[in-house]
Order: C-alpha cells, then structure tokens, then sequence
C-alpha cells in the first residue's frame, strides 16, 4: 500500500518563517531571467551582424539535392528576399516580417513561382499542380523536401498524399467540387506517343474515397470494379492458342511472350500485329495443294482483287517454280483453276467463302508441313458487313496499348512474375476480357505481408500537362479510345 501523501498543513509547516520564499531573488531565479535576457539579446545582436556582415550559408540547414547543387549557396535561386531587397533591415521591416510570419505562417508562394519559373524554362511545357477538383493547393516544398542530403532528391512519401487523401472532410469537399465542374477540367497523364489509350469517363464523385494506404482503403481498379468489357469486334480466344492440339512454332508451343514482346527498355510492349504475331499459323492459304500462294491481309479491296485475278495469281506462282514456257505454264494455270472450281461452284461462291464463312481453322492432316490450317474466311476473326457490288467492308481492330492510363506500371520490373498470375489469360475464351489484374494481385506483392514497396507514387503520378485536358476526358457513360499521336494502329 502507497505510503500516506503530506497534507497542505505539513506543507506549510515548512515555511513558516518565511513566508516571503516566492518573492525572495533566488540564485536560480537570477540564472534562468539572465539566461533568458542575454538570449534575446543575443539573437537581436545576430540578426544585426548577419545583415551587415554575415552569409546566407549561416541559415542553411543542411546539403542541397544534387539536382539544385548548382546553386546550392545562392539562397535567392528558392527563397524570398523580397522584404530586405533594399540591402538594410530596419526596425520596420523587421515588425512586419515578424506580425505577417505569426499571422499567416511561412509564405510558401514565393518560393513555389521560383520553382515554377526554372521548370516550365528547362521542361518547355506547362504544369498543373493537381486535379481540378483539388480543395487547396499544397506547396511544391510541402512534398518536395530540400535540405535533406546531396544525394537525390527524396521521393515524395505517401504521408504527403494521405494528409488529404487520408480525410473524410477534404475528400468530401472535393467530391462536391468536382461535381461542379465540366469533364474538360480534368487532365489525363500523357502516355508515349502513338499509344492508344482507353479512356473510363471520371466517376461523377471523382476519385475521393477516403485511402490509408493502398492495402487499405484503396478502391478496386475502375476497370474491375465497374465490370468494363473491351468493344473491339476482332475475335480471339486465350484459351484455345495455350489448347495443346496447337502446332509448335519454331520448335516450340505457344507462351505468352511469342506474341507479347516488350519495348526496348522493357515498360511497355509492343502492339500485336497480323504479319509479326499471327502469320506464322495463319498463313491465310485458301489452296491447299500451293500451299505458296496466300492471301492479302489488311484490305479488303485488296483481297477482292487478288481472287478476280487467280489466273495470273498463278501464273506468277508458276514462274516461281521454275516453269517457264507459256504452253506451260498456261497447263499449270488451266490445272489449278479446274481442282478449284471442283471446290467451289463459281468466283462470285469462292468470294464469299473467302469473306463471310466463319468454321474455325482445322489442322489438315494430309497436308504438307508448310500448310498449317485451312483458311475459312475473313469473318473467323473480322467482322464483315457485306456492301452492295463493291468489297466488303472488314471493321479495323483496336488494339490498346494502356488500359489504365492513371497508373504506371513498368514490366521490366516484374519480370520474375509469372504472366498469368496476374492476368488470368488461360482461362479467358472471348475478346471481351479485359484481362488487367486486380488489386488483390498486386496487394500480394505491394502491402506489408508481401514486403514490396507499396507507396502512392509507385503507380500515380501526382502531376499533370493541361496540353491534355481538351478533349481527353470520356464523356459520360462512354468509353473511349484516345491515340496520343497522330496515325492509326496497325
């Protein structure tokens, strides 16, 4: 049990005698008002010397990054001095640095138009500094911390964001001020050019749910989460190009990077395409007996043409084979015309085979190496609308380079994981699978339990180029596909 406290009488009891204690100048009492007096004065008599004799590198208070190292001594490049300019501080200038200081706090807007005015200079572009939608700007400086070594400069940490992201009142209020702005406000993040990009319309609240951290908070990706299917008409079937009935190419079976090859430096890949990606199975060989002649891929009008010309299509093809006479080669066309019309009962029939049958590619068995599979039409893959005496006309296939063009990503960096771990493509039969991961996929990796850095700049960008705000936002309840530079996908 605690020992008894004295009581206020027992307290008393002690002074007694002198009842003059508090008043009374004690040594400590003297120590601590002449330690305080001599530090004012001081500090006074410090800022006097520095304004007449002293250099700025008194206040700094520690090593510039090394991307402003080049004016790491000339405080001017960042910081105000517009209240001294005239060389003196006088007991004016001096209250009024002091009462606006106390008032409204360190003025961060100078220094924010210093970093405005070397960027937009050395970038040749304009920035925003947020969302339209944003309730207050913060400072460059606020997430962009100097001082901090003379290495890099520090990454932006995610405290920074959560400091707005992270609040119900501040997402709250900008959900309400996005509401009342136009679609054009807001900016997209530029992608490299000739990308096509596929544009989600902006959710009518924005991007504002309240977010801890990405394992934590952070919604499911719009694509996902709104259940959005790719419109492109081309057909293509995942699953069956990974069926084992699948012919080797070059020796070996189908995997993922056959047809998905990266980019030089590895963060994005390279458009699909009929001559680099799919020729070599579907060599588009409507005879199986010349198994040489194949038929024009891309144009339609071109195809039309090549079958209203077979006789010279073969007549070429005999040349190529060595054959040269004319009574010759004249023998090798009529040949190859009449095994033809045992297949077909007239061009006009053969055409529309060509165009509009849709059986699926069959491996013939009797076929020679070289003839891969049966061509059974345009429309096994294209989708066809037939047009009144002319060709028909074959719808262009889109194929989008970034599905999610407010993240980055970089697939050099995962290239220890594999593909469908994340994209799910085994098992996906139609071309209406968007086959992006999830969040679950990445909160495997990016979270505490999977030890992989997982800060918002990792993925967002926080800044933006208004040059992309007309025009680039979907309108809404549509998607849209935006190329970011002039010319067509091929």
């Amino acid at each position: 049990m605690a020992a008894p406290r004295r009581t206020q009488k027992q307290i008393a009891e002690r002074y007694k005698g002198n009842l003059g204690y508090y008043r009374s100048l004690h040594p400590w009492r003297r120590a601590r008002f002449w330690i305080s007096f001599l530090a004012i004065i001081g500090g006074i008599a410090g800022i006097v010397l520095f304004q007449t004799r002293g250099r700025e590198i008194f206040f700094n208070p520690g090593k510039i990054s090394s991307s402003h190292a080049r004016f790491a001594d000339d405080c001017a490049q960042c910081h105000d001095q517009s209240l001294i300019s005239s060389g003196t501080l006088t007991p004016s200038t001096f209250k009024a640095v002091l009462r606006d200081r106390f008032s409204h706090g360190v003025a961060f807007e100078p220094i924010d138009q210093k970093c405005d005015a070397c960027h937009l200079k050395q970038d040749r572009r304009t920035h925003t500094f947020h969302e339209a939608s944003v309730v207050q700007d913060r400072s460059c400086s606020a997430c962009h911390q100097e001082h901090q070594g003379p290495g890099p400069l520090k990454l932006v940490t995610s405290s920074n964001c959560v400091s707005c992201h992270g609040s119900a009142e501040v997402m709250q209020a900008s959900a309400q001020r996005g509401m009342q702005l136009s679609p054009q406000a807001f900016h997209r993040h530029p992608a490299p050019p000739q990308q096509v990009v596929f544009e989600l319309p902006r959710p009518s609240r924005g991007y504002t749910q309240k977010i801890s951290s990405f394992w934590s908070g952070h919604p499911e990706f719009q694509l996902n989460r709104e259940q959005v299917r790719d419109p492109d008409v081309l057909r293509f079937n995942h699953q069956r190009h990974f069926a084992a009935d699948i012919p080797p190419v070059n020796g070996k079976r189908l995997e993922c990077n056959y047809c998905h090859r990266p980019e030089p430096d590895g963060r994005y890949y390279q458009r699909i395409s009929f001559t680099a990606n799919c020729q070599a199975c579907h060599l588009l060989q409507f005879d199986p007996k010349n198994p040489e002649l194949t038929l024009p891929h891309g144009n339609a009008t071109a195809v039309r043409a090549f079958l209203r010309s077979l006789p010279m299509q073969y007549a070429e093809l005999a040349v190529k084979k060595g054959v040269t006479k004319p009574n010759e080669i004249q023998a090798f066309v009529t040949k190859q015309m009449t095994q033809l019309r045992e297949r077909v009962r007239s061009g006009e029939d053969f055409e529309q085979q060509v165009f509009f049958v849709t059986d699926p590619y069959k491996p013939q068995r009797d076929a020679p190496p070289g003839v891969r599979a049966s061509y059974y039409g345009c429309a096994l893959c294209h989708e066809v609308k037939p047009v009144a005496n002319t060709a028909p006309m074959i719808t262009k296939p889109i194929f989008v380079d970034r599905w999610m063009p407010q993240a980055n990503f970089n697939h050099a960096k995962h290239a220890s994981v594999k593909c469908d771990d994340c994209h799910h493509a085994i098992q996906s039969r139609n071309t209406s699978d968007i086959l992006m991961p999830t969040k679950a996929n990445c909160v495997t990796c990016h979270s505490p339990a999977g030890k992989v850095v997982a800060a918002c700049i990792t993925c967002h960008t926080y800044h933006g180029s208004p040059s992309l705000v007309a025009g680039a936002a979907a309108p809404a309840g549509k998607y849209s596909f935006k190329q970011t530079a002039v010319g067509n996908p091929p």
